[in-house]
């Protein structure tokens, strides 16, 4: 330590970790424990006793990161969403055809939410109605993956390409059915797997994709009738 610095300017340590550490270390845990008990039990049915319960907390705690129970649960879905849609970008990024990059996205965001059915609950069934603040959110993420899919597509058409369809509401079109199949998957009203839908899906998309191009008129032979 040089003779300027005194000892008190240096973080105190406890256990081996600064007060900031233990501070992100204790928001992590009450994250899990939200994602558990809202995955399982239902935003209604938890309290913030029970949240702070399961992450071996006193509920003192609770308010050092979050502000009420639903600002917990805004941040365990931007969590979720945040770990989509940085999968979806990067792996449809790959993809050489619509199929491909429909595909691609719809495996990596499925795979998500079908693997641990505790994501696939909370943003398809948990946030609905909870507040003006979370229906904002979840109308802002639809549409950025709407436009991501728009974007996608059309890096991939070729120049001069004419649409008879709008490719805005084709996106949004598509992800809505893609949300409700998930709730149905979710309650059991869907008896296919996870990668049947995603097949069947990436047929959809990549047919509406197609379909909203512009055909050229087909052209005459130039031949006479007699």
């Amino acid at each position: 330590m040089s003779s300027t610095e005194s000892p008190a300017q240096a973080p105190r340590l406890y256990r081996g970790m600064s007060a900031s550490d233990r501070r992100a270390q204790r928001r992590e845990r009450l994250l899990e424990a939200g994602l558990e008990l809202f995955g399982t039990e239902g935003y209604a049915r938890t309290s913030i006793r029970a949240v702070s319960a399961e992450a071996s907390l006193n509920s003192r705690y609770f308010y050092e990161s979050f502000s009420s129970r639903e600002d917990l649960l805004y941040h365990v879905y931007v969590g979720i969403i945040r770990e989509m849609s940085s999968t979806v970008v990067e792996t449809t990024a790959r993809g050489q055809t619509i199929e491909e990059q429909a595909r691609a996205g719809l495996r990596a965001a499925w795979g998500i939410v079908t693997e641990d059915r505790r994501k696939a609950r909370v943003i398809a069934l948990e946030v609905v109605g909870v507040s003006d603040r979370l229906e904002r959110l979840r109308r802002d993420n639809r549409h950025a993956f709407a436009d991501l899919l728009v974007r996608n597509a059309m890096s991939l058409a070729p120049e001069g390409v004419r649409l008879r369809m709008d490719p805005m509401l084709n996106a949004r079109s598509l992800m809505g059915a893609t949300m409700e199949l998930l709730v149905d998957w979710i309650n059991g009203d869907l008896d296919r797997s996870a990668e049947e839908i995603v097949e069947h899906l990436t047929r959809m998309f990549t047919a509406v994709t197609h379909a909203a191009v512009e055909r050229p008129a087909p052209t005459r032979s130039g031949k006479g009738s007699g």
